[in-house]
């Protein structure tokens, strides 16, 4: 009686490995028939208006973000208007030599006494402030 249970689990087994394996058989057969969509077409030329849509023209007469007036109206009372530093540290690019991302996260998420700028400023502000931050005073 032993024996005929121990062949039954045997056979539910192999059975059930069988099974396994023939489904990852055909999800395999599934996949293999799906078209990969192609990736778009990311236009690296900046400086001209070839290749661009119609509805490209929109981004176009977006308004150009005033990093310097941005700076001066949130950054200057500590940084200095010159960038010199002052109640913080000086924000020139000689100071600055961590990758650009880590200034990003400071104006995020605050440092020290200063505070996270995240619900006050946008993304497109903030990394024009952090381009300002790294270009030559002038």
């Amino acid at each position: 009686m032993n024996r005929k249970w121990l062949l039954i689990l045997l056979v539910g087994i192999l059975f059930l490995s069988l099974a396994a394996c023939s489904g990852s058989t055909q999800s395999t057969q599934i996949s293999s028939t799906v078209e990969p969509t192609p990736a778009p077409s990311v236009d690296t030329d900046m400086d001209t208006d070839e290749g661009h849509d119609a509805d490209d023209d929109s981004a176009d007469d977006a308004p150009a973000i005033d990093a310097a007036a941005i700076f001066s109206d949130r950054c200057a009372t500590c940084h200095g208007e010159d960038r010199q530093g002052g109640g913080g540290p000086p924000l020139l690019p000689a100071n600055l030599t961590k990758d650009p991302s880590a200034y990003v996260e400071t104006i995020i998420n605050g440092s020290g006494p200063m505070p996270s700028w995240e619900s006050r400023l946008s993304e497109d502000e903030i990394n024009a402030l952090v381009a300002y931050i790294l270009s030559e005073a002038e």
